[in-house]
């Protein structure tokens, strides 16, 4: 299998397959990721290809990064943060339910209602996060980056990493332990 890399050079030289071949390889990761973080799926879209066409032009300048996934999750990461500085984005559209994709066919309906109140659970605790903690949540867990890629995408401290993705994940649990759910989906008060 050809490299990332590799295949920058050959988009660099003016390949169409080697865009092509990268387009594949990474258009769906990148969609998800940016829809996670905007649960926008237009506006995820929308950036996904304005993502790719950063990445052509940057490198049909010749400026190749040494690693190419970090880099094309840095500059996905820099459209949100783009996103979220700008009015016309709301924060309370963040993360709102998503629909149950899959279940297998031995699931009963209250295994499946339960499974989905979890997952809305987690849901509305990610939305509550700071921003640059929802990033290195979604980016270590819903994309299984390598902290020294998250790191290098996010352009800190692979400590500093470390310890936000602790915390964060300290904080996601409290959040999670103390929130009840009922049957609608709603957050209620333990008691």
């Amino acid at each position: 299998m050809v490299s990332d890399e590799e295949l920058l050079n050959q988009i660099a030289d003016g390949s169409e397959a080697g865009l092509e071949a990268l387009v594949y390889r990474y258009h769906k990761p990148i969609y998800e990721y940016l829809q996670r973080m905007l649960n926008d799926r237009s506006l995820a879209e929308d950036l996904c290809q304005e993502c790719f066409i950063r990445v052509c032009k940057i490198v049909r300048t010749g400026r190749l990064p040494s690693r190419f996934r970090p880099w094309i999750y840095r500059i996905a990461t820099n459209l949100c943060k783009d996103v979220w500085k700008s009015s016309a984005y709301r924060k309370e559209a963040l993360w709102g339910a998503e629909k149950m994709s899959l279940h297998s066919a031995g699931d009963t309906v209250s295994s499946i209602l339960e499974r989905q109140w979890e997952r809305e659970a987690v849901i509305r605790a990610l939305g509550s996060l700071a921003d640059d903690e929802r990033e290195v949540i979604i980016l270590r867990f819903y994309h299984e980056l390598k902290l020294d890629e998250i790191a290098e995408i996010l352009e800190q401290p692979l400590g500093s990493i470390k310890t936000k993705l602790y915390k964060t994940f300290k904080k996601m649990a409290h959040l999670l332990k103390t929130e009840e759910v009922d049957p609608h989906g709603k957050a209620q008060s333990p008691g």
